[in-house]
């Protein structure tokens, strides 16, 4: 199965979040998701490692947050620092 372009039509921006070191969707799959998705895909970058980063600390629970309860979304290029475990 090829790589094929993601069809996104929506008024509203698509959010993408993923970790740098991702071991189930390596974060070249995410650039390249949002890449797809044009004007409508923002990535969200957690520095850190791990699958389900979205709970990953302050920086990546606000910034979700808000995009889940007021389609409110970051600048593109924004990045959370790791959280140490």
């Amino acid at each position: 199965m090829g790589e094929s372009a993601t069809a996104a039509r929506t008024i509203a921006s698509i959010l993408v979040s993923n970790a740098l070191h991702d071991p189930a969707t390596g974060y070249p799959w995410a650039v390249s998701v949002a890449r797809q998705l044009g004007r409508s895909g923002v990535l969200l970058t957690y520095e850190g490692q791990g699958h389900g980063s979205v709970t990953n600390g302050p920086c990546m629970e606000h910034t979700v947050d808000g995009y889940l309860t007021a389609l409110t979304v970051p600048p593109r290029g924004t990045r959370c620092p790791a959280v140490p475990s």
